[in-house]
């Protein structure tokens, strides 16, 4: 329609124009107004094909206009366009990509009621008496910053690793023999495999590590914020090791029961302080998903070149959920070592600790732990001072931010020996007396 009114508007204008022209020439020759004409008729010609190449032109242009490209054209560009850039970039951010990043920042105050005395020379003169990493009497601290990179290892199998940085005061407790004890430790740097399609005739392997991690025994961690208390219980510190390095695997037997195998240098040891290895082995039965239990095992020599008097632990740990809202754990520990206080005189361990956390809400629990712990030799609380101590200890937990665990704590302990500090004014020594306020920031 448009191309036939171009036609129309051409013709008519090509007219106007010879009108004009005779008007203006008069009256001339036949010859004369014929070559005229037809020049004017072969301008108006070739005008009407220009107009009509025009035409399909704007009609070619409008199709290809609306003409829509497919989601798999344009996935396969988008594709293409970001495989070309991550081979250009590459460099840091090619390498980081697959890498978790994780830690926490862990903050605290704790106040002894017993005000002991840090001009006295005694023992523990100054600080917390049977503790672990809240040793400070009256003091704020950072206990703790952690940086965590990990690389998982791909579903279908293949190689990860974890590397754990621990900065803060409570490095230098767990810092193991062999390594610079100051105030920052490589707490865990692993590599794990996963196998691929690899099958045992009872079970599968699931995962193998190779390097330093931490110790499976026991129901508290190193990481404040996994646990439910601020401070550390008497078998956290007491009864079992914190890390090892060597070799363990970990294997799924049925879908309710798992477990692990390992051989390591022994108890807090980078470097192996004799010729002799230690194995460690575990299973864990999830009877419900109310119910589940664990039970652990050390055994191997863990005294300074000496390769034959043997150390052996075991370790038990239950959790039930006895309501949607409360959760009861019980963890025991016993152990056993050849020649621990003398030569041909052994020494022994042990301990039990329960643990009731009811959550009043999303936001907010409540916790108790109460524990027992028996060194008769004197030889791993405080040395040369044979004992039974317990404590008791009472958490207040609140999360008012995603990412925020604050807690306010109470914890009494006491002992069969006057380990504790003396106090200001004099009081017994068999007690002790904490309250403790602790802010933990985790990413």
């Amino acid at each position: 329609m448009k191309r036939q009114k171009s036609k129309v508007f051409f013709t008519a204008m090509a007219g106007i124009c010879a009108f004009i022209l005779f008007a203006q020439t008069g009256f001339v020759r036949a010859d004369e107004k014929d070559e005229t004409i037809n020049a004017l008729l072969d301008r108006i010609s070739n005008l009407e094909r220009k107009v009509d190449e025009m035409n399909k032109k704007m009609e070619i242009n409008k199709s290809v206009e609306t003409a829509g490209f497919s989601e798999e054209v344009i996935h396969r560009k988008i594709e293409h366009v970001l495989a070309q850039k991550e081979q250009t970039e590459g460099g840091l951010l090619k390498a980081v990509k697959d890498i978790n990043v994780s830690g926490f920042v862990d903050t605290s105050f704790t106040n002894n009621l017993q005000n002991p005395d840090t001009s006295s020379a005694t023992s523990g003169g100054g600080a917390n008496v049977a503790r672990v990493f809240d040793t400070e009497a009256n003091n704020f601290n950072v206990r703790a910053a952690e940086m965590v990179f990990e690389k998982l290892t791909p579903d279908e199998g293949g190689a990860g690793f974890r590397t754990d940085l621990y900065f803060g005061s409570d490095a230098e407790v767990i810092t193991p023999n062999g390594s610079a004890r100051d105030q920052f430790d490589l707490e865990q740097a692993y590599i794990q495999l996963k196998p691929d399609g690899f099958k045992l005739p009872i079970g599968n392997w699931q995962w193998l590590k190779l390097g330093k991690f931490v110790t499976m025994h026991g129901s508290e961690v190193i990481e404040a914020k996994d646990n439910w208390n601020f401070s550390r219980g008497l078998l956290f510190g007491y009864a079992i090791p914190f890390t090892h390095t060597g070799i363990r695997a970990g294997y799924q037997l049925t879908d309710s029961l798992a477990g692990y195998l390992g051989v390591n240098n022994g108890w807090d040891n980078v470097k192996d302080n004799n010729r002799g290895k230690s194995l460690e082995a575990a299973l864990g039965l999830t009877a419900s998903d109310k119910l589940s239990f664990n039970l652990a095992g050390m055994y191997g020599p863990e005294q300074t070149t000496n390769n034959h008097s043997q150390r052996a632990l075991i370790d038990f740990i239950t959790t039930y959920k006895l309501h949607p809202k409360l959760t009861f754990m019980l963890n025991a520990d016993y152990a056993h070592e050849e020649d621990g206080v003398t030569a041909g005189k052994d020494a022994e361990w042990s301990g039990v600790a329960a643990y009731l956390k009811y959550d009043l809400s999303e936001k907010i629990s409540l916790v108790n732990r109460t524990e027992f712990f028996s060194d008769p030799q004197g030889l791993r609380l405080t040395a040369g001072n044979p004992q039974d101590i317990w404590e008791t200890t009472f958490t207040f937990e609140v999360r008012p931010y995603k990412n925020l665990i604050t807690r306010l704590e109470y914890r009494y302990d006491e002992s069969s020996s006057n380990i504790f500090s003396p106090h200001t004014p004099p009081k017994s020594g068999d007690h002790q007396d904490t309250i403790a306020l602790q802010a933990i920031y985790s990413f």
